[in-house]
């Protein structure tokens, strides 16, 4: 899965078509590696409410910029 960025103006479904992409890709390539990059923990939480309202997926990644930048220095 290639790497996208919505961007658009608030409450234009963004969250949704990112969940509808996330669980197309998850069900045609089970083990495909997904991470969802939200700028704060209140977006996180809210986007993993409504990601498992809408069936959930297995090895999601959801998480803070912050989260990102400390998982590379890891890796490095």
């Amino acid at each position: 899965m290639a790497v996208e960025l919505l961007v658009s103006p608030p409450a234009t479904g963004k969250t949704e078509a990112c969940i509808q992409r996330i669980r197309a890709a998850v069900l045609e390539r089970p083990f495909t590696p997904v991470r969802v990059v939200l700028p704060d923990r209140l977006q996180t939480a809210a986007f993993r409410r409504r990601l498992a309202e809408a069936g959930g997926t297995i090895g999601v990644q959801v998480g803070t910029f912050g989260d990102l930048s400390r998982d590379l220095l890891e890796r490095a």
